[in-house]
């Protein structure tokens, strides 16, 4: 395999073709620390810990992911990159609940000992409202605490690539992101007793054996053969026009859809709901026929969408989040909807309304109050996958 020249720290190093910062730097005896990165694990680049600079590069670029090129020139310790990586580090452990944040002797932990390192002092940020979820007891082998959790997905990519359980996902969005097990269920799967992989590589013990407070003791695990990239199902693709249509059918995604939809696709139900509750667009519950949605973006925001918003609860009589009795609107707010042009906007189902004044809003509510009702506008139902088998069959054949 051809060597290729590059520098790292001031030092020629003979990288290989298809090798990674990261390990090309690590085979050189140059120190880069990681989180979310490890050796038995293909790299998801989520952590953001190793982070270098690139001579040339307008940003700062993560090392575990990043392939070596000829030419590069590497830096791994700059003041940029340094004061980078002790910012995410204060970011963690600001949103990190254990006794590793106060014990400066739980060097168990990888995130503490990471703080140690890089001699991270308390974090400069304050949470509004702390990330305190009850530890979980209900298995009998593993014991979750996601109020140590971090979200590096270490679980998810074991639990996934190695042993493929395929048990975790990651659900939800933003500040309320969050491991998951099915439609976000206690973890209580009897397939964890003769597994309990993901233990030894959780870095700071969200996830123990129980009876245990502390970070398990972790084991050496063998260098494991994994392929290049993981042969992916064919079906995943069809995922979100499925769950689209559903939507778009029937207002919501059910959790009887969301199963029947992972039977047919060969995809876990966590992995379903991970993909319904992270686009804003699909909802788990009943909306209305007609969902319209402020932009709460700060070039509507900055044109006085507020104003909007208080002139559609005056009218419609509900707030965010909330449906008519009619069952004709549901009102929500969304993040940008791409006409900052426009601002202050809304959508109501696929359709944009921009430059909006007070004065315009009855107009427009009432030309979408013609739409038919909804048939879930007032009753909650289950709807299964055989309502949206017209969709499944069309990629899926006659057969699915």
């Amino acid at each position: 395999m051809d060597a290729l020249k590059i520098l790292i720290d001031d030092k020629e190093i003979a990288g290989q073709k298809g090798a990674t910062i990261l390990e090309t730097a690590k085979k050189a005896g140059i120190h880069i620390p990681a989180l979310c990165y490890h050796r038995n694990l293909l790299p998801s680049g989520s952590c953001r810990i190793c982070v270098v600079e690139i001579e040339g590069a307008n940003r700062l670029t993560g090392s575990c992911h990043t392939p070596v090129e000829a030419g590069m020139i590497i830096h791994t310790n700059t003041p940029r990159v340094v004061s980078a990586r002790k910012a995410t580090i204060e970011l963690l452990m600001a949103g990190h609940e254990g006794p590793c944040v106060n014990d400066w002797k739980a060097s168990q932990c990888e995130l503490h000992a990471l703080a140690s390192e890089l001699q991270t002092g308390p974090p400069r940020f304050r949470m509004r409202k702390p990330r305190h979820l009850a530890p979980e007891d209900s298995n009998s082998y593993i014991r979750r605490d996601m109020s140590k959790c971090i979200l590096c997905s270490r679980c998810v990519s074991v639990c996934n690539d190695l042993v493929n359980r395929k048990v975790f996902s990651t659900a939800y969005r933003g500040f309320r992101s969050k491991i998951v097990v099915d439609f976000d269920s206690p973890l209580n799967k009897e397939i964890c007793r003769d597994c309990m992989l993901c233990l030894e590589y959780c870095p700071t013990g969200a996830l123990t054996r129980p009876g245990q407070t502390t970070v398990s003791q972790k084991i050496q695990i063998p260098e494991s053969a994994l392929p290049e990239q993981l042969p992916s199902d064919k079906r995943r693709c069809d995922l979100l026009p499925t769950l689209k249509k559903a939507q778009a059918d029937y207002h919501c995604v059910s959790r009887d859809t969301m199963t029947d939809t992972a039977r047919l696709m060969n995809i876990s139900a966590s992995d379903i709901y991970g993909v319904t509750t992270f686009y804003s667009f699909l909802s788990t519950r009943p909306t209305g026929a007609n969902v319209i949605r402020v932009c709460k973006s700060l070039p509507c925001y900055l044109r006085n969408s507020m104003n909007i918003l208080e002139c559609l609860e005056d009218i419609l009589g509900i707030e965010p989040g909330e449906t008519t009795p009619d069952g004709l609107f549901t009102l929500e707010l969304t993040n940008c909807i791409g006409a900052c042009d426009q601002a202050p906007a809304i959508m109501i189902n696929e359709e944009v309304h921009g430059s909006l004044t007070p004065d315009k809003l009855s107009a427009i509510l009432e030309g979408a109050s013609k739409t038919p009702k909804s048939r879930l506008a007032t009753e909650p139902k289950n709807v299964g996958v055989d309502s949206i088998r017209p969709n499944v069959n069309e990629h899926f054949g006659e057969g699915a």
